[in-house]
């Protein structure tokens, strides 16, 4: 949160949103909720996080290459020790992300036996969805309306997408809860500072800012930028920024958000590590983590190919599914009922949702994972217009009754895709078949090559040792050598040996697909050197 601000008293002739003071920015209606409502809530909570995150979450293998860099890089740790620098199978060290999502990844595998396996790899996500929706769910309380929070909380929990990548092994979901986390911080510390119960923003503040040092160490500079922009606008908007030159405004505004101790803070915990890999690799986690992976990304350079700006719109539309039909009717609402006037939350949810649509459809390189960190924006904005839309309802019990049962019949039916439409993926089978004829071909510690090709999921499952190579002129060079190494390598370079090897020769002994009687338009093949030698196969 690295941002100059004075938290000056708006100004009511300026700022129509702002017209009345925090403190009676209050929804008519809201009470305060019943023991036995808040163990309802929860009960639920729990109950529909179990089904949507938990239930059958290692029935899939690995099948993506974020997963398989992920179960990599943990086994690596718990093999060798060497919790600084985490290392793939082929001993590269892994130079794309900070180590703490593959930190949590090995902390669960060794706790459950020390095997990594496939819900070792998507725990951290799962707890992390879970975990943001608890925060949705307990901002409400905290700022008194328990009904916006619950509402928001099974909003995000439903959100198609975000329910999906709750159970996949992606850092995205990570760095949404702690994004959550230090936004959720943030405007709870701002409001102790501004609200009717005025008191000490630190309790707060040390969270939101331990949460963005947290981040850091998940995916790098994404971490502090996402939340700093939201909280930035935000203040713009509230007019709670000193204009340009109040330098006095500007130290008072970094004095009451902390600004002092909470960066030396975000320092603290990210920085060493930082430091430390960057001295283990002779400057080259630098150069391949901030310009190669974030900076060339944002830019669109190099191989990656560039989007429109107007992806994720797109997306959101499908991705927010069945609330994105909601949102717009929301939002209209919000303008002509006027409550955006007089509901901070709800305004709070838009900025976060809005400002981070606009800071990732800037970069040129876009994914649709990376939106995910905006969802709870759209979920405490979306917790808030229903909120007030079922405040002035005339039929309130129905209305409940309604919400209730639509939230139980997508816990049911995402239960029912688990049980009867999500085999495993016909890829992961045929690559763990594949992995297995290649240990029986070559059992371990015989060492395989990789040529040209990241199949993660299919190194993970072949083991270690393993090595890649990028160059015809390096491969030559193996095929010479007189032990018996096997190759493994895409069907286009396979059938090209010939004309790039020098003096080595191959022999093609399996394809992938193959096995298991499926075809694929682009196996992965298994050579060996040496084609005049008969290895024993066992």
């Amino acid at each position: 949160m690295e941002f100059a601000t004075s938290l000056v008293p708006p100004n009511p002739k300026n700022v129509e949103c702002c017209r009345y003071p925090l403190s009676e920015q209050r929804v008519p209606g809201a009470t305060r909720p019943s023991l036995s409502a808040l163990i309802s809530l929860f009960a639920f909570l729990v109950l529909a996080s179990y089904v949507l995150l938990f239930h059958r979450l290692g029935d899939r293998d690995l099948v993506s290459s974020h997963e398989a860099r992920a179960a990599q890089d943990a086994e690596s740790i718990l093999l060798d020790g060497r919790w600084d620098l985490p290392t793939l199978f082929d001993r590269r060290i892994e130079l794309q992300k900070p180590p703490l999502y593959y930190w949590m990844v090995a902390a669960i595998a060794s706790a459950r036996g020390g095997d990594v396996d496939p819900v070792s790899v998507r725990l951290p996500a799962a707890c992390s969805a879970l975990g943001g929706v608890s925060v949705i769910a307990l901002f409400g309380l905290m700022v008194g309306r328990m009904r916006a929070g619950a509402i928001g909380a099974f909003a995000l929990i439903t959100m198609l997408h975000y329910t999906w990548l709750g159970r996949v092994g992606r850092i995205d979901m990570a760095l949404t809860f702690m994004t959550t986390v230090a936004l959720a911080g943030f405007y709870l510390g701002y409001s102790a500072l501004f609200g009717p119960r005025q008191g000490s923003a630190r309790r707060w503040l040390i969270p939101a800012y331990s949460a963005v040092g947290l981040a850091l160490l998940l995916k790098g500079p994404i971490g502090i930028v996402l939340p700093a922009a939201v909280v930035g606008v935000f203040l713009f908007l509230e007019r709670r920024l000193a204009l340009p030159g109040k330098t006095i405004g500007w130290i008072k505004g970094a004095r009451q958000l902390g600004l002092w101790w909470g960066v030396p803070l975000i320092i603290l915990i990210a920085a060493p590590w930082y430091l430390w890999v960057n001295v283990q690799t002779d400057g080259a986690f630098f150069e391949v983590f901030f310009w190669k992976h974030n900076i060339e990304r944002g830019l669109g350079g190099g191989a990656l190919a560039a989007h429109p700006w107007w992806f994720y719109g797109p997306r959101l539309a499908v991705d927010l599914l069945p609330w994105s039909l909601v949102l717009p009717v929301a939002m209209l609402l919000s303008i002509r009922r006027g409550w955006w006037r007089s509901d901070p939350e709800a305004r709070f949810g838009l900025v976060w949702l809005a400002t981070i649509l606009l800071i990732l459809s800037c970069s040129r390189f876009k994914r649709a994972d990376y939106l995910l960190p905006a969802y709870p924006g759209a979920a405490l904005f979306l917790g808030c217009m229903l909120e007030r839309s079922y405040l002035e309802a005339a039929h309130k019990k129905w209305i409940a009754g309604g919400f209730v049962s639509l939230m139980l019949c997508y816990t049911l039916g995402w239960n029912v895709y688990l049980s009867y439409r999500q085999p495993t993926p016909a890829t992961g089978r045929d690559e763990i078949e594949f992995a297995s004829e290649i240990r029986r071909r070559a059992p371990s510690p015989q060492l395989i090559l990789f040529f040209r090709t990241e199949a993660h999921a299919l190194a993970f499952h072949v083991g270690r040792p393993i090595d890649t190579i990028l160059e015809w002129e390096n491969l030559d060079t193996w095929a010479t050598r007189p032990e018996i190494y096997h190759v493994v390598m895409p069907s286009e370079y396979a059938n090209d040996w010939q004309n790039r090897l020098k003096k080595g020769r191959l022999k093609e002994i399996a394809r992938s697909g193959i096995l298991g009687g499926s075809t694929h338009s682009d196996p992965l093949v298994l050579l060996r050197t040496h084609p005049e030698a008969e290895s024993p196969v066992p």
